[in-house]
């Protein structure tokens, strides 16, 4: 909560929701009475600066990132911190939802960390306090946001007022209130019309213009994900009256388990999102909002972006990149595009993490950096292409490495199709939406990284000239075969394709580019048989076979359970680990993904990038078979564990459970009400 909003440590805490704190008492009692998802103004001094006082806005967790407030005392004789509940469970108040109405009688009030707070990475420790102190001054940045997108952002209150109360959700509104509202709006609709300068593609898409401010909790710092705080821009691309969808880069919302914040171009509102959609393989997500949130004057001013998924790019072909500066400004310029398919080749980072395979992306010969993303539209406004950032990291030697980014463009057709699976209702699990469950689809894929090798470079690895000429007759401008860069671990085409195979045909079907691989996918859920194997044309080794390989069906939720045991941070091995290729002989095992700073896991040296295969002799190929395993451990007894490197190295290891200090617990999604729960399973009784 407190980092989130930028409160720094050692931080002194003067106000809390406008009511005055002098000592802990005072804190607990505030806290006991606001609700989970509210928002309210907490002023704080620090050391360093004693004479100047900062407000910023804190935001009570809705999800259960956290333990719920904890009140430690020193007991001289054990020579131990006691621990108790700070706040009575009876004294516990409802959730706010998104519409702003109670969603649980039995959910946590506020959820503090009651653990050291440090983000992890494969060297060591990182604090990431420290980082918040450091960049608690002043900071100037440019209005397209040239700095890197994972900089943080501080939440100072420049004119000294924050709004009290939560915006969360639609209230009964007093007359004066609408009338202001209705103010708001006529002055919001004068300077849009006093814009003159703006082109017809900006003022179109203006109002499904959001900027997008996510925080992942240190907590549940899943999947590799390489920092704590992202921003950039979306588009509106759904909206109505219980449901608004917005599309933005996974470079921007990156995993599920996030605080996603949206802030609107069209009208002065910020209200939460929920992430509801993670695309498997291609570089977007789709974040949920309510549009009862934001009032009844913003529903004349903020609407869905009009998609033009046909006719695709050109070489050449004009078109408006549009997007919004960090003072929520619309800026756009008339660019040519150079490149319509261009295939990416993004190598994996040191701690596995999402990148972009399988993907061809549109190039611009000029845009606003790498740190600007948003939108590429025709003269209309039309939408033709998303503008995202990507991830890679740069890697100059053995040991040195820094993570950077790029934007390129994503084609809208391959957003249009799931968009409309979920309107109209999809083929997998149903997700809570805003109160309504509605019916995810399921993406199936080929669990293969393919890259495009040039005909005439193919010639030289074998390819045959008739095969040269039905390809290049497939496809006169890329003129280019598919080859085998690896298969995903456990995957079924795993101990089928091998490292360099041309893929030629797909059902017979002659394939140049990863869309004809998609939509050969895209075939079997359409047809009337439930046949889920493809039959491939390849060439191996200059001589050609058929194979038939079997597809998988991925959903768009992305890791929804982790295990924190003794302060490792455990999970199933997300797709950038299994991308590697490698995965244990033994039943895979769970994967550690983060470590936390003083705990169990630290001083023993259980770290980050490896498997744990086996607890005490018993094997842990997931985590049911890891936590049961964990629950039979009792506090101080020493646990024998067998782990596997990400290089593939054995190792063997003893550690202390400590479950006075560092107790079991998971944190799992919960489809049925949408939100994150965290239950203890094992602790000190």
């Amino acid at each position: 909560m407190l980092f989130r909003a930028g409160v720094p440590r050692h931080a002194i805490i003067k106000k809390v929701a406008n009511e005055d704190i002098s000592c802990l008492a005072d804190l607990i009692s505030v806290l006991s009475k606001l609700s989970s998802g509210a928002r309210v103004p907490l002023e704080y001094m620090s050391h360093t600066d004693r004479h100047r006082k900062k407000s910023v806005l804190v935001t009570i967790d809705r999800h259960e990132w956290y333990a719920p407030p904890q009140l430690y005392t020193r007991n001289d004789s054990s020579g131990l911190w006691d621990v108790k509940p700070a706040i009575e469970p009876a004294a516990v108040l409802p959730s706010v939802g998104n519409n702003g109405l109670p969603m649980c009688q039995n959910t946590t009030l506020c959820h503090h960390d009651t653990e050291p707070i440090h983000e992890v990475d494969v060297r060591g420790v990182t604090d990431t306090v420290a980082t918040t102190e450091a960049s608690s001054g002043d900071s100037s940045q440019n209005d397209f946001g040239s700095e890197a997108k994972k900089q943080r952002v501080e939440d100072d209150s420049s004119d000294g007022t924050v709004a009290n109360g939560s915006l969360y959700g639609s209230e009964l509104r007093s007359d004066d209130a609408m009338a202001t509202d209705n103010l708001v709006l006529r002055d919001y609709e004068s300077a849009t019309a006093l814009s003159a300068n703006a082109s017809l593609a900006e003022r179109a898409i203006e109002p499904a213009l959001v900027m997008f401010e996510v925080h992942v909790p240190p907590s549940c710092s899943l999947d590799g994900v390489h920092s704590q705080h992202f921003f950039g821009t979306g588009i509106i691309i759904y909206h109505s009256s219980n449901m608004g969808l917005a599309v933005v880069d996974k470079n921007t919302v990156a995993i599920s388990a996030s605080d996603v914040m949206l802030s609107f171009a069209a009208f002065p509102v910020e209200i939460p999102g929920e992430v509801v959609f993670l695309h498997p393989v291609h570089n977007y997500a789709l974040i949920a909002y309510n549009p009862s949130a934001m009032g009844p004057a913003s529903a004349s001013v903020i609407r869905a972006a009009e998609l033009l998924p046909e006719p695709a790019l050109q070489r050449g072909d004009s078109v408006y990149l549009v997007g919004l500066s960090r003072n929520l400004q619309a800026t756009s310029r008339k660019s040519i595009v150079t490149n319509p398919c261009a295939a990416l080749n993004i190598g994996s980072a040191d701690s596995p993490r999402y990148r972009a395979t399988n993907m061809e992306v549109i190039e611009l010969d000029t845009d606003f950096g790498s740190s600007f993303s948003g939108a590429l539209t025709d003269e209309k406004g039309r939408i033709r292409a998303i503008w995202g950032s990507f991830s890679t990291q740069v890697k100059y030697s053995s040991t040195s490495s820094e993570d950077h980014q790029f934007v390129r463009g994503i084609p809208i057709y391959a957003i249009s199709q799931v968009l409309e699976k979920i309107i109209t209702g999809g083929n997998g699990p149903s997700l809570l939406i805003n109160g309504v469950k509605r019916p995810m689809p399921l993406v199936r894929i080929l669990e293969v990284e393919l890259y495009p090798t040039l005909l005439s470079k193919a010639r030289s690895f074998g390819l045959s000239d008739e095969w040269i000429q039905i390809l290049v007759k497939k496809d006169p401008v890329r003129r280019q075969v598919l080859r085998v860069k690896g298969c995903l671990a456990g995957s079924k085409a795993e101990n089928l394709l091998e490292q360099g195979d041309m893929v030629l045909a797909v059902n017979k079907m002659p394939v140049t580019c990863f869309n004809d691989i998609e939509a050969a996918c895209r075939t079997l859920d359409s047809g009337s048989h439930s046949d889920e194997n493809l039959n491939l044309t390849i060439l191996r080794q200059g001589q050609e076979m058929e194979l038939v390989v079997g597809t998988d069906k991925r959903d768009g939720n992305g890791t929804t359970r982790t295990i924190n045991w003794c302060g490792c941070v455990v999970q199933d091995p997300n797709p950038a680990v299994r991308a590697l290729g490698f995965l244990p002989e033994e039943g895979h095992g769970v994967y550690v993904t983060r470590w936390c700073h003083g705990s169990p896991a630290h001083r023993y040296g259980l770290y980050a990038l490896q498997w744990i295969v086996e607890v005490n002799g018993k094997k842990t190929p997931d985590l049911n078979a890891f936590a049961d395993a964990t629950k039979e451990l009792e506090h101080g007894q020493f646990v024998r564990l067998r782990t596997v490197h990400l290089n593939g190295k054995p190792r063997v290891l003893s550690l202390k459970q400590d479950l006075h200090y560092w107790p079991t617990w998971e944190l799992m999604f919960d489809p049925e009400t949408a939100l994150w729960r965290r239950n203890i399973l094992k602790a000190l009784k």
